[in-house]
């Protein structure tokens, strides 16, 4: 006889403890660096391509005024930079800086709680585990 497979509201818990686990070992890598988590996580999210603010200001799951504060403060320390759009000057658009690049990658390097736990699981696990994922951010309609 086989076991049902859980329900929906059986996962949230679990997801939720993961969720928190991830956030909680980021924004101790980000404290090492001078950095709060807000700004972590902005400079995580235009980490791999040039960034509209209204669109990082969706991502980070606040108002536009509050992503510019974060982006302000990320330009002081030289980690971001922001330019006029071609297609449309009133449009700003961040981008990494060299730094920038580079701190995210290390502040990714030294989350040493998500990387014991992903290297806990076999090689199986984390292929399922990455499908899942890469199908499940955008059913959730994740920006």
């Amino acid at each position: 006889m086989s076991s049902q497979p859980p329900a929906p509201d059986d996962l949230i818990d679990p997801l939720a403890v993961v969720v928190r686990g991830y956030y909680h070992d980021f924004s101790r890598a980000a404290a090492r660096h001078g950095l709060t988590t807000a700004q972590a996580r902005a400079l995580s999210a235009v980490d791999r391509s040039p960034l509209p603010m209204r669109i990082l200001a969706d991502r980070l799951v606040c108002d536009a005024s509050n992503a510019t504060g974060l982006i302000t403060r990320l330009e002081a320390r030289g980690l971001v930079e922001r330019t006029p759009s071609a297609h449309d000057r009133r449009v700003k658009l961040v981008t990494p800086t060299a730094a920038g690049t580079e701190l995210i990658a290390r502040l990714r390097a030294e989350m040493h709680g998500v990387h014991q736990a992903l290297e806990a699981l076999t090689d199986e696990e984390r292929a399922a585990l990455a499908t899942l994922l890469h199908r499940l951010g955008p059913l959730m309609g994740a920006p």
